[in-house]
């Protein structure tokens, strides 16, 4: 197990831009995704269990952007 270092450098700013335009990518993609989803659970039928499945996935994918939003904030 490492250890944590005790001080920190945030000299490289480089990486943590690098970090939040990938959060920012994965947003933008999950939003798409998310879009799709509802699209499918408003225009198809489907059992009650892949209609559960979507629901979960959605519900999922929309906590995760409002987290990643909240923190590059």
């Amino acid at each position: 197990m490492q250890k944590l270092k005790k001080s920190y450098d945030y000299r490289n700013h480089e990486e943590v831009e690098d970090v939040f335009n990938r959060l920012e990518k994965n947003v933008d993609c999950t939003n798409k995704l998310i879009k799709h989803i509802d699209h499918l659970i408003e225009k198809k039928y489907f059992s009650e269990p892949v209609h559960k499945v979507l629901i979960t996935l959605r519900n999922t994918c929309a906590v995760n952007v409002m987290n990643i939003v909240q923190l590059s904030e």
